[in-house]
């Protein structure tokens, strides 16, 4: 992946000729089919509503990353630049359980030792559709394109595969004025 300076997701207005509403209609920057990869990284399981209230595990699952260095740690290991936050295991789509894990592209033949912590998730083969966020902060950023997402995936012909979905960031993203992908598995 690479991170592009591109123009985010595409929005137009339709306006309904029977009662004058107005839709905001999201549509993703590209669909791109992309070949499987491997990452390594720590992992959380959470859900969506977990995340929306006060037992939000992505933050901590990311703090830690960051402030232990797990990057790093598997720097010898490393396949490209910049790291990761896929969502995987999905239980029932998006509204139960699922795996989240913050991590870094890896080699194939990666042997881990001594890195009980550390998991390994390959990511499938997969068509997905690629939302880049706007242009800053960035935690702010990637929480208004996932609504925009959820959003997205609530209109016809828009179906999630929920194989593996990822968020990317280059490696000198800013966290204040930042920009990153998400990837969103599609049939």
């Amino acid at each position: 992946m690479k991170q592009n300076e591109q123009k985010s997701m595409t929005e137009w207005n339709h306006v309904s000729s029977e009662d004058n509403i107005i839709t905001k209609r999201i549509e993703p920057s590209r669909i791109e089919v992309l070949s499987s990869f491997t990452l390594a990284g720590i992992s959380t399981v959470t859900t969506n509503e977990a995340e929306r209230g006060q037992d939000g595990k992505i933050g901590m699952l990311f703090e830690k990353f960051h402030c232990q260095n797990i990057g790093k740690k598997l720097g010898v290991h490393i396949q490209e630049d910049g790291h990761y936050s896929c969502y995987f295991h999905y239980e029932q789509g998006d509204a139960g359980l699922y795996e989240v894990m913050v991590s870094v592209h890896i080699k194939e033949e990666l042997q881990l030792q001594k890195q009980d912590m550390i998991k390994v998730f390959t990511v499938p083969t997969a068509k997905y559709a690629v939302f880049v966020t706007e242009r800053g902060p960035i935690i702010e950023m990637i929480q208004r394109t996932w609504a925009d997402i959820w959003q997205w995936s609530q209109q016809p012909g828009n179906n999630r595969a929920y194989t593996g979905d990822f968020e990317y960031y280059s490696k000198d993203i800013n966290p204040e004025d930042g920009q990153a992908e998400i990837y969103i598995s599609i049939k």
